[in-house]
């Protein structure tokens, strides 16, 4: 996942992007495991691929955001999909 993310960021109460401070963050990338056809493991290799957890303070209304990034190493960070899970939960940004 791209270190400028947080430029991306909405706030999920009013609405600013990229004013966002961010708290805690949880990324994780998926394994891919590669196996022979008789079933053994060959190899497992991480895809370049994942999704984040990001609670994040907006600065100017102070604030905190929860947000759901689907991201892939060869997208920029305005390219990731971003989804608001609070306060809204149903809010999705591209």
């Amino acid at each position: 996942m791209k270190a400028n993310y947080s430029s991306e960021l909405f706030c999920g109460h009013c609405g600013r992007k990229g004013l966002s401070k961010v708290l805690s963050e949880y990324s994780e990338r998926d394994i891919e495991t590669l196996s022979s056809p008789c079933g053994y493991l060959v190899k497992q290799s991480k895809r370049p691929w994942g999704l984040a957890y990001i609670l994040s303070r907006c600065m100017h209304c102070e604030n905190v955001t929860l947000t759901k990034i689907d991201w892939h190493d060869d997208f920029s960070a305005a390219e990731y999909s971003y989804t608001i899970l609070f306060p809204t939960g149903d809010q999705s940004i591209k």
